[in-house]
């Protein structure tokens, strides 16, 4: 059987040019990295001063992903074979965990900190909520998706699209809505 290559694909690990493209990134802004990574040209990176990044193996970062990690103590941790999408966004204040063998589809927000709203204070004057956000091995979420603060998506669950993450979504769950519920098991 003749297998074509999809080239539209994560899997597609790109020409000698973007295995150059990667170097740069990983040695511009990543802390430890595996072998096998694929960092796009596009792949935009805004980091404060002690901001930490590592990566596994085999890590895809898709066209236009966004990684912004700011003070206090920011640090995000990509497990091997993990796909993050087109357009998606990461945002550290703290901590995110991102397991082994995760897809996450295009423009997904994964966001570890809140804007606070204390009614006695002016809403542009409050302070950041600083939590963090777990997604365990062999998650899938789903395009549109959020992730928010002190959230923890289980090994195996599915988180459907544009489901807004505000909790615990249990292992091997599939989790639907704003916010997200569980609405079955995978089988």
């Amino acid at each position: 059987m003749n297998e074509e290559v999809d080239k539209a694909s994560y899997r597609n690990r790109g020409s000698w040019g973007q295995g150059l493209i990667t170097a740069y990134k990983i040695w511009r802004y990543i802390n430890e990295a595996g072998e096998g990574n694929v960092i796009k040209w596009n792949t935009e990176f805004h980091l404060t001063e002690g901001a930490r990044i590592y990566l596994g193996n085999n890590v895809t970062l898709q066209n236009y992903s966004y990684f912004q990690l700011t003070k206090p103590h920011p640090s995000l941790y990509i497990g091997d074979n993990t796909v993050v999408g087109r357009h998606t966004m990461v945002t550290a204040k703290n901590s995110i965990k991102i397991g082994s063998n995760v897809l996450i589809g295009a423009y997904v927000q994964i966001i570890d900190h809140n804007h606070g709203i204390r009614k006695h204070a002016v809403i542009r004057e409050q302070t950041a909520e600083i939590g963090e956000v777990l997604i365990e091995d062999d998650v899938w979420v789903g395009a549109g998706a959020k992730v928010l603060n002190n959230s923890k998506v289980g090994r195996g669950a599915v988180v459907g699209a544009n489901a807004v993450v505000t909790g615990d979504i249990p292992p091997f769950a599939i989790a639907v809505g704003a916010p997200a519920k569980v609405i079955k098991y995978r089988s």
